[in-house]
């Protein structure tokens, strides 16, 4: 779990502002753009489907998700790594069980993962 926890922080609170630097603000990012992004930085590409989970739009997370691994078990291992999950403080538990089960909820997806800063 260390190798993990580890790849997690890095992804949730030094990935956005890599991202922003080189992209620009944005809300979510493609998967080519995280993919960059973490080549660049050298971080660990084995758990890179949080790193999608956090910045990139629902289709694109989905598509990468691992079997066995659920958005809610996801967001648990974001909240018990680093206190706060990417969906407990932005969407409200009724919206959550709609983006799990499939619901179109509007928007483009992506969570965030971190504070990264002022755009």
């Amino acid at each position: 779990m260390f190798g993990k926890s580890s790849t997690i922080r890095k992804y949730k609170y030094k990935l956005r502002p890599a991202l922003a630097k080189r992209y620009g603000g944005s809300v979510t990012y493609t998967k080519a753009q995280v993919d960059k992004i973490i080549d660049v930085m050298g971080f660990n590409k084995k758990h890179i489907h949080y790193a999608y989970f956090m910045y990139c739009d629902i289709a694109t997370y989905k598509a990468n998700l691992p079997e066995g691994e659920s958005l809610e078990s996801m967001n648990n291992t974001i909240t018990n790594i680093s206190g706060i999950g990417v969906l407990g403080v932005l969407l409200g538990s009724s919206i959550f069980s709609d983006i799990d089960s499939g619901s179109d909820v509007g928007g483009d997806g992506g969570f965030g993962g971190g504070d990264g800063g002022v755009f």
